[in-house]
């Protein structure tokens, strides 16, 4: 998924999390719920501004879950496996937080997955689907570790300067998970590297 991370500007992932380009743009358009300026109720700062970062990770965390999946039925390493089952079951947690923010944030809006992140999972997904045993277990392992590198950088910029303050709180909590994700991803590719050298 490195591609789908580097189509959004190293994916503004930021987690997605510094904000995209645009954002400026979109700090003056009409806030989705009325009488708030785009703020959730009891919270500070306009979800405008963060939308680019939320439809972003949403359709992200999506991808992250479909390839989970993938990886589950077709890896052939134990620790792959766990890992697998791992990203499918907390970025399925992630994900739920963050849109229930955009839905309050954006009175009830479906953020729907991004076109461009859509078209490069299929195309990801059809290139995986071809590879089989410890070739399939070392590109899994090394997109997660370059999606949750960049995934990172993100977070870290929303953490800090997310505009809504549910969006930045959600940043700064996702955080320290990501960073264990991806200490696990480059444990188990040493791991797949210790038995390729045996």
């Amino acid at each position: 998924m490195k591609r789908m991370m580097q189509f959004s500007a190293a994916l503004v992932m930021a987690v997605a999390v510094t904000a995209c380009a645009g954002d400026d743009a979109r700090e003056n358009e009409t806030p989705a719920t009325t009488g708030t300026g785009g703020a959730v109720a009891g919270t500070t700062g306009t979800f405008d501004g963060d939308r680019d970062f939320v439809e972003e990770r949403l359709a992200m965390g999506n991808a992250e879950v479909e390839l989970g999946r993938l990886a589950q039925d077709r890896a052939t390493h134990p620790d792959v496996k766990e890992f697998a089952a791992t990203m499918v079951r907390e970025h399925q947690a992630a994900g739920e937080e963050l849109r229930q923010i955009a839905n309050t944030a954006a009175a009830n809006t479906t953020m729907p997955m991004r076109n461009e992140v859509n078209e490069e999972l299929t195309e990801l997904r059809e290139e995986m689907a071809k590879l089989t045993g410890r070739d399939f277990d070392r590109r899994y392992i090394d997109e997660m570790i370059d999606d949750h590198q960049e995934a990172i950088d993100d977070l870290e910029g929303k953490a800090e300067n997310a505009s809504h303050a549910e969006v930045k709180a959600w940043a700064a909590k996702t955080l320290p998970k990501v960073r264990q994700h991806l200490e696990r991803a480059k444990s188990i590719k040493e791991t797949l590297d210790r038995a390729d050298s045996n």
